[in-house]
């Protein structure tokens, strides 16, 4: 996946109508992709009127906050073990998330889309990036970091 697939994806989306929640670990290795991740995300003027939610690993706790929003879509980003390469960036279907693909928060997740969709009619997407190390106390990957640099380097080369 790349940057152009993403606006691809979200094209349908008005901009004030995406919310994206970065998910993650800070003391967990390449937890914290989904952090950095969205970060980057925010920098993005093509999402200056999207709403950003820094989640962590209490996805649980901005259920009101996404509600009050009013989104379209859902848009969660978080370190994803799918098989890839370290580093790699996905777009994951639902049914990989219920089967615990979704980094430390597979179970939590599907009850928080559960929650979001009984409430209001609205999308999901899942962005998934392919962790090197999750080990506690261990810092991110270069390689991980990286290809996360590279995934919005890329948007600024066109």
């Amino acid at each position: 996946m790349n940057f152009t697939q993403l606006l691809n994806r979200l094209s349908k989306y008005r901009n004030d109508k995406i919310v994206f929640v970065g998910l993650g670990n800070e003391i967990r290795g390449d937890d914290l992709a989904g952090l950095v991740f969205i970060d980057a995300l925010k920098t993005k003027t093509v999402f200056n009127k999207s709403k950003f939610i820094i989640a962590g690993k209490n996805p649980e706790n901005y259920l009101q906050e996404i509600l009050i929003s009013n989104p379209e879509v859902v848009v969660f980003i978080d370190a994803a073990d799918w098989g890839g390469e370290p580093g790699d960036i996905s777009f994951l279907d639902s049914d990989s998330i219920a089967n615990g693909d979704f980094s430390t928060h597979a179970y939590s997740i599907k009850l928080v889309e559960k929650f979001l969709s009984l409430s209001r009619q609205m999308d999901f997407v899942y962005i998934g990036i392919q962790p090197q190390v999750t080990d506690f106390g261990k810092e991110m990957s270069l390689q991980v970091y990286h290809a996360i640099k590279e995934f919005f380097i890329e948007d600024e080369k066109k």
